[in-house]
């Protein structure tokens, strides 16, 4: 974790300019909503999750600001995906673009 708060590159293995970008919190709500469309919940441990967390420690920080967004979330939004496979399995892929 960076001195100067959680970036998405300490959370999420990113390569991309994301990955220097401080988690904020509409991308963390967005997160959260598109996990409670698709999936029923915010997943436990999940990324929406983890989003909320580092984005709670960031205002704590005063890294961002409350209502602070992200390029890549407030143009393109996230996209998750929820596959049932043979056996009662399912495959969850969630997706914030890397601008």
């Amino acid at each position: 974790m960076s001195q100067q708060g959680i970036w998405y590159g300490d959370v999420f293995p990113l390569t991309r300019s994301l990955a220097a970008k401080p988690i904020v919190p509409w991308d963390a709500a967005t997160m959260q909503s598109a996990e409670n469309l698709v999936l029923g919940k915010t997943v436990k441990g999940g990324p929406a999750a983890a989003m909320e967390s580092a984005t709670s420690r960031n205002e704590e920080m005063g890294v961002i600001g409350h209502d602070q967004s992200t390029d890549a979330t407030a143009e393109h939004g996230v996209n998750i995906s929820d596959t049932l496979v043979p056996g009662g399995g399912r495959i969850v892929t969630e997706f914030v673009p890397a601008r």
